[in-house]
């Protein structure tokens, strides 16, 4: 066997009685007669052996990775909308035809056909990736990159369809905050909190059954 290899077969034999503690071993380099070497951890080379001993200490082993514990999400202020009993079930209180109409709803829509809801009907402006050319005029030939400020497409929900956009929306909250990373789950679970107050209190929340009346 070659010295290297019965070298790292000590060293290994050392390193798995250390323990969690450091320690010191003996490793004995043995040579017969022949000429022929053989290395031994903490044991002396045997009688008519040339021997030359050598103390090593081996270094502490690594703690084993235990996982940091996953933060704890809040839970929301607010019931899940998803949980409500159905209107139906909801008996009407007095002080439910009070209620206000829900704030005004607007449907938009963005250059790449995704869609989102938002109070107002001013969306920002988006940059609109452009297609460019290069050399030749073929695209990607150290063409670049240019886009143009585009505004989304907002309108107005009507208002026989409010009630059920406004659901819809607070529906919508509740699915992105619950299966949201761990970490991205505080501010959307406060949206969803803040979206699902409004709609409670206005006159589209459960048990008001009473439909916002037009202007």
């Amino acid at each position: 066997m070659k010295r290297s290899v019965v070298l790292s077969i000590a060293l290994t034999c050392a390193l798995a009685s250390g323990g969690s503690a450091a320690v010191t071993t003996v490793i004995y380099r043995c040579t017969d007669a022949a000429g022929a070497v053989t290395f031994q951890n903490g044991t002396a080379c045997p009688a008519g052996h040339t021997q030359q001993r050598r103390v090593v200490e081996m270094a502490t082993p690594m703690p084993a990775f235990v996982s940091p514990p996953a933060p704890s999400v809040a839970p929301p202020q607010v019931p899940l909308i998803s949980r409500l009993p159905a209107a139906e079930a909801l008996a009407p209180r007095e002080e439910d035809a009070q209620r206000q109409p829900p704030p005004a709803l607007f449907a938009c829509r963005v250059f790449d056909n995704s869609s989102y809801w938002r109070e107002d009907d001013s969306p920002p402006l988006r940059c609109r990736p452009m297609r460019t050319v290069g050399i030749g005029g073929l695209p990607g030939l150290e063409a670049g990159q240019a886009c143009e400020q585009v505004a989304d497409v907002c309108e107005a929900v009507p208002v026989d369809a409010l009630c059920s956009a406004w659901e819809t929306r607070v529906r919508e909250a509740e699915f992105r905050w619950r299966y949201a990373q761990t970490r991205e789950q505080p501010p959307l679970r406060l949206e969803y909190e803040q979206l699902f107050s409004t709609w409670r209190d206005s006159s589209c929340g459960p048990g008001a059954g009473v439909a916002p009346a037009a202007d």
